[in-house]
C-alpha cells in the first residue's frame, strides 16, 4: 500500500485493488475518514464514496486491507 499526501486530510492511496482517495480530519465537516473510488480529489463525490466512516486514517487503511 502506497500513500501519497495531496494536502492536509487528503491522501491518494494505491494498493492491490487499485487507486482510491481518502479524506478526513480537517478536510471534512465531521472529522471522520472516508474513502472514494477515484483517481483525483476533484472526482470525489458521494456517488463514489465507500459509504463507511472511520475515526482515524489508520482504521480506514486497515479496513481497505481486508479486501
Amino acid at each position: 500500500m502506497t500513500v501519497k499526501r495531496i494536502k492536509e486530510g487528503i491522501y491518494k492511496v494505491e494498493d492491490s485493488q487499485g487507486t482510491w482517495i481518502a479524506t478526513g480530519g480537517f478536510a471534512t465537516m465531521n472529522g471522520k475518514w472516508v474513502a472514494h473510488e477515484c483517481n483525483t480529489y476533484e472526482e470525489c463525490t458521494t456517488l463514489n464514496s465507500w459509504a463507511v466512516q472511520f475515526d482515524t486514517f489508520k482504521q480506514l487503511k486497515q479496513y481497505a486491507k481486508s479486501f
